[in-house]
């Protein structure tokens, strides 16, 4: 999101800015070291985050695929001034995009959490279709708008398509954050720091005991400390995932929290405090 922030204030900068402009894409025609900077550290931050979702480590020829783009800007540039020149630039990044994409959902067959294989199916036609629809936004843009003779020098920074791409993958990203993260195992979750021993699940009960929780509001909180999704939740107990969410409702109101995160946490309190009492 800093690189997101980044990038748009240059592009800002480029259309508010005419000394900026000129000088910068001057700069972009010859020598477009910070754009491909961006370029990069976005392609290298968007592979990780889907592999991290995946649980799959970043593979030695997905580095070497991020250099040969990166080697490809550099490149580019050192070529005569045209149109083509600023397309074949921009292209790799786009190709790249999609395939991220067609990535994000190879990972899905892995065996992962409901939740993680949503988030993956998101982020890949998220990806496959925003690749495809910067690709023809720059190719009109580039062909049909933009001026590159000598006597008019004009680029449009901005693609709109990237820009909502941008817009959808931050809200996703602060969504995650701060709803559903982790999605995975129990065990790494930070508030959770190793699998409950048969002393912290018998706490279980006299923990819903104290809240005063219902028998099924019992059955859905065990499920909540292993990190289920709601999905999850609903497929093991037979249940809608509207009566699953008002479960998980009731739960946050009479442990006065608003988010799983806090649920975990008022539990490992209630087992801090059961133990330092017996002991």
């Amino acid at each position: 999101m800093v690189i997101f922030i980044c990038d748009n204030v240059i592009i800002y900068m480029t259309e508010f800015i005419n000394s900026f402009a000129t000088e910068y894409n001057q700069t972009f025609m010859t020598a477009p070291f910070l754009k491909t900077i961006i370029f990069i550290c976005c392609n290298f931050t968007y592979l990780k985050i889907m592999a991290t979702i995946g649980k799959t480590k970043l593979k030695k020829i997905q580095f070497i695929l991020l250099f040969l783009i990166g080697l490809w800007m550099i490149g580019i540039p050192f070529s005569q001034n045209s149109a083509l020149k600023v397309w074949l630039y921009y292209l790799p990044n786009q190709l790249y995009l999609i395939y991220l994409g067609f990535y994000a959902l190879k990972l899905r067959a892995q065996h992962l959490s409901t939740l993680a294989k949503k988030y993956l199916r998101f982020l890949g036609w998220l990806s496959i279709f925003f690749g495809l629809a910067i690709l023809l936004e720059d190719t009109f843009v580039i062909f049909n708008i933009d001026q590159y003779s000598d006597i008019v020098f004009k680029i449009n920074n901005r693609n709109l398509s990237e820009d909502i791409y941008s817009i959808i993958l931050s809200i996703a990203i602060i969504y995650f954050c701060n709803r559903d993260f982790p999605l995975f195992t129990k065990t790494e979750h930070p508030l959770i720091t190793q699998e409950p021993d048969s002393k912290e699940l018998i706490l279980l009960k006299p923990f819903c005991d104290t809240y005063q929780l219902t028998h099924r509001e019992r059955e859905v909180i065990s499920l909540l400390l292993e990190c289920k999704s709601n999905q999850d939740i609903a497929n093991e107990l037979f249940l809608s995932i509207g009566t699953v969410k008002t479960h998980i409702h009731n739960i946050f109101v009479k442990l006065d929290v608003k988010k799983r995160s806090e649920v975990f946490a008022s539990y490992q309190l209630f087992s801090k405090q059961q133990m330092e009492h017996s002991l």
